[in-house]
Parts: C-alpha cells; structure tokens; sequence
C-alpha cells in the first residue's frame, strides 16, 4: 500500500466506521461551530484562521462529525499536511483508488489541515477550486499569518474566512461545566466571579481544568509563542531575528498598552527603525499583538501617530509577568478586538468604538469604586463630541450615573465579559 493511502486510511475512519472518535470531535463546540455549519453549502472555501490551539483541527472535526449524518462518509476526505506531498491532486488520487469515488465529477468535502505546509499551496488551490465546482473545501492551519496573507493575495472572491479565538468566558464555563451559573447570575455572582479569576489565565480549551499555574505559563510560551517566534514567523520571512522578536514581546507583555515611540525605541535596542517596524508588523500579523491607534473624531479615522501596544489576548501577557492594572486594560481590548483609543491635551479615553457612525468611548479602571476625578475625563469626551452615552469597565457594581442628561454606564469586568459582542 502506498504511504498517502496508508496515511488516507488512518485519517479518515470514518469510511469504514460511518463516526468519528470524541477524542477528535469533542463534545464541547465553540459558539463559532454553528456559523462554520450555515457555510457548508456555499461554493466558497471555508478558511479556519486564529491563535494557535484555539481548536481550529478540533472544528474541522466537528463539521465532518456533522456531514456524516447526512451524507456517505466516503464522500469526506481529511488530510494533514504534517506529511510532505507535492501536489493537492496527488492527494485525491489516493482517494479515488481508496473509495472508487471520483472526486473530479462527484460531490465530496474535502478538508485540508496545516495545508500552508505545501509550497505555493494557494495557486494550487485556486486551481481545484476553478476547475472543480463539485468540491467543498475547508481549510485550517497553525501559521494563520501565512493562511490569511496568501489567501487575499490569490483566493479573491473564493473565499469565507472564520477567525477563531480563544475562549470566550461563557464558552469557558459550558467547557467547565459552570454553564448553569449564567442563567441565575444574581444568585451565584460570588461563584462567577471565582471563576471568571480562573478564566483569566485558561482562556484555551485544553487548560481549562488545569490546576498547576507554572505549568498553564510554561504550556502557553511553548506551544503557542515560541512555536510562532522559532516556526513560523522564520518560515514565513527572511531574516527574521528572534531574539527581537523576544525582547519586544517582553517589553510589550510586561506593560500592556504601551506607548509605541518607533525613533526612541529603535535607538534604545539599538537597531534601524526600519527593522523595529519590520519585526513589530510581523508580532501583530501573527495574533501575538494587537496595535491600538489614536482615534480623530472629527474624521472618523485612526491617526499613525501615538499608537498602544497590547498582547492579542490578554492570557498570553500573564507569561511575562501580573501587572494587575495593565492586564484589566489588556481583557478589554481583547474582548472589543480594540482598534482606537482617544488623547488630547493630556486627557485620554481607553478605547473609542464605531459602530455605524456611532461613537461608544470605553473607559476601563481597576478599582471597586470611581469618584469623580476618575469620570471627569469622561464627561469632557461626551461633551465636547456630544455623545450622550458612555461606558466604564471596573470591579465594582453594575449601575447607571446621569451627569447633566449624559447617560454613564458602569460594568463589572466579569459582567463585561459575559456579554455578546
């Protein structure tokens, strides 16, 4: 038996059992699952992107879990390119000898994980697509920076992209078996809020149940942020220096939200600015930062000036250190995937969202309680730009507050973070 068709079989067995093993299509589906399901029967490709472990193998599996009860699970194909094959065509062949299907006239699924390990794997892609309508493809992989940036350059128009991220905190407490606490919040708020303190450093559905926090550091550095210093990023671009990429995520990670100065940076790491800029693209190109811009108002638009820099998601910054009031601000920015603060004159708002035009400022302070110094800044923003609705993030009680008919809303953080977005 050939390697391919003996790999085939292994991947696939399904084609003789008609299932797939729980170990592989866990029970437990993240909220993204029923999105990925409305897009099978659309002739796009569907693309799997996000942080490394977030689950993306796991969802591909639950979708083929899903086709087999109501399709011929020989007419379903997974295949990993953990093993070297040139060509896609190749691939299917082998599948054709397999199960007498022929997958050039008839309808198969065909899912393709770590598939950015085949050269050039894009334009071979597009090709199948264009000349094989009768194919549904999925495709996933660990190098979601390589995924997304080949797919806009070659697969325009024939694409869904679905960015999976880690673990919202509801998702973490179905997977925890605390889902039952949502439903009566008033009565179990002291049980939520101990878990929402072990969400923060679990936000990655194999360490939910973990216990030993070393470990959780030591699992999140190894498998996720060395994995795309030392893989991915190097495989990805030439002369990528690891050990920059390193020191500035430590720098970035021991102080979220820091104030990005590209001429004193670059002088203070002594290296060109044009390669701070390089390395700092390549950090957020592979979900490991997230750059946060000063917002205009009076133009709707982000200024290139006076950028902030937050880890992606906040769980990762724990492995460099607990800056308590730094992280809080971090779970914000993650939850709101945060694009725009606001500054000027020394005053500042952490995070400005537009949604249709709409201005929603979002203040975020580490404090049970917040007197009126803490919202004056507020009160200016709503003013001067006549908006009549803020929001603050903090630990205290939920409650409303008017200020001359402006409308100020205060939200414990784990209530924030149980909220739909």
């Amino acid at each position: 038996m050939n390697e391919i068709t003996e790999i085939l079989t292994l991947l696939n067995p399904w084609w003789k059992e008609s299932t797939v093993s729980k170990n592989l299509a866990k029970e437990f589906k993240r909220q993204v699952f029923d999105n990925i399901k409305r897009l099978i029967n659309y002739r796009q490709i569907v693309l799997l992107s996000g942080l490394r472990r977030v689950g993306k193998t796991t969802l591909l599996y639950q979708i083929i879990e899903h086709l087999i009860n109501n399709t011929d699970p020989k007419r379903i194909v997974f295949f990993s390119f953990d093993k070297k094959v040139e060509e896609i065509i190749q691939i299917l062949d082998h599948y054709q000898e397999v199960t007498g299907i022929n997958w050039k006239k008839e309808k198969i699924y065909v899912f393709f994980d770590e598939l950015t390990k085949l050269e050039d794997w894009a334009n071979k892609l597009k090709i199948i697509y264009d000349s094989f309508p009768n194919l549904k493809l999925f495709v996933s992989s660990s190098s979601s920076l390589i995924l997304e940036e080949d797919a806009i350059k070659n697969l325009g128009g024939r694409y869904f992209i679905a960015n999976l991220k880690p673990l919202s905190f509801s998702e973490f407490l179905e997977l925890d078996g605390k889902q039952n606490l949502i439903k009566n919040h008033k009565l179990f708020e002291k049980e939520i809020q101990e878990e929402f303190h072990k969400y923060l450093l679990r936000s990655f559905p194999e360490i939910v149940k973990w216990k030993d926090e070393l470990l959780i550091r030591d699992y999140l550095r190894s498998t996720i942020i060395d994995k795309i210093i030392k893989s991915d990023l190097p495989d990805k671009f030439k002369n990528t220096n690891k050990n920059l990429l390193i020191a500035l995520l430590e720098l970035f990670y021991k102080e979220p939200g820091f104030y990005l100065d590209y001429d004193s940076l670059s002088k203070s790491l002594r290296i060109s600015k044009k390669t701070l800029i390089k390395h700092i693209y390549y950090l957020e190109f592979s979900y490991l930062i997230k750059i946060v811009r000063n917002f205009r108002v009076s133009t709707l638009s982000s200024m290139r000036k006076l950028q902030r820099v937050y880890a992606y998601w906040w769980t990762l910054a724990y492995c460099y250190g607990d800056n308590i009031d730094k992280i809080t601000e971090n779970i914000v920015a993650s939850s709101l995937d945060a694009k725009n603060y606001w500054t000027k004159g020394g005053k500042e708002i952490d995070f400005i969202v537009l949604n249709n035009n709409k201005i929603m400022p979002i203040e975020v302070k580490n404090k049970n309680e917040l007197r009126k110094e803490d919202i004056k800044t507020m009160v200016y923003f709503l003013k001067k730009y006549k908006i009549k609705e803020g929001f603050f993030v903090y630990n205290g009680e939920e409650k409303e507050i008017y200020i001359d008919k402006l409308k100020i809303n205060l939200i414990p953080l784990w209530k924030w973070m149980l909220k739909e977005r």
